[in-house]
């Protein structure tokens, strides 16, 4: 069985066709810009392990456990508030990256910035953006203080440091994977963090090895 509709019809159809796509493209051009003193609504998202350790847009390598993100027009170095409209959960982070480049989308958070909302298992989430420090503004009360690092293992395959990492941090406040290109292959660090003396740093240590085996090496904080 074949079916005919009139010309006029058929037009219309096509019409309306190229106008709904013509709708779904313009659709970001409806998202205010963020600049200081007003606020950007629209969809969060994250991305993590298979983007660690490698150069983001500004040049830094991505570490997946800073709270970090992309964003389209803002300065490197801006420091923007997340509030998840859902439950009101806010998140500090500093732009460091370019993206999204999905319709819809504004920021795209680091792992830790994501877990920070409790949006990790959702994917996405509705948020607010408000700008709270101009570019290169430190933040103190988010960077870990300076002092000493105990490295408890290092790993060539990332899937390994996360699952040391997911462990330690039930137990240390501060705990991150730094990965490194040497000529032996890539390898991700777990290290706990920070201790103001090396003695403190050494106690840290005994411990962690009673506890998680290996043997810890004490670093200088970088």
């Amino acid at each position: 069985m074949s079916c005919s509709f009139p010309s006029s019809t058929l037009h219309c159809y096509l019409v309306l066709g190229l106008l709904l796509t013509a709708g779904c493209f313009t659709h970001d051009k409806k998202i205010p810009s963020l600049n200081n003193g007003n606020s950007q609504l629209g969809i969060a998202s994250w991305y993590g392990p298979s983007f660690h350790g490698k150069p983001s847009a500004s040049g830094e390598p991505f570490d997946m456990w800073a709270l970090t993100a992309a964003h389209r027009t803002l300065p490197f170095g801006t420091w923007v508030q997340v509030t998840k409209v859902k439950t009101g959960k806010r998140v500090t982070v500093r732009i460091n990256d370019r993206g999204p480049f999905i319709e819809g989308r504004i920021i795209d958070l680091s792992y830790a910035a994501a877990r920070e909302l409790a949006m990790i298992g959702e994917g996405t989430a509705d948020v607010g953006l408000t700008i709270v420090g101009p570019q290169n503004a430190s933040t103190p009360s988010i960077r870990a203080p300076s002092g000493f690092w105990v490295q408890v293992g290092a790993f060539t395959t990332l899937m390994e440091a996360m699952s040391l990492r997911e462990r330690l941090a039930s137990q240390y406040d501060h705990v991150r994977v730094k990965t490194v290109n040497l000529p032996s292959g890539e390898w991700h660090r777990v290290q706990v963090g920070t201790f103001h003396s090396k003695k403190m740093a050494q106690t840290a240590a005994r411990a962690l090895q009673n506890d998680f085996g290996g043997n810890p090496l004490i670093l200088i904080s970088n």
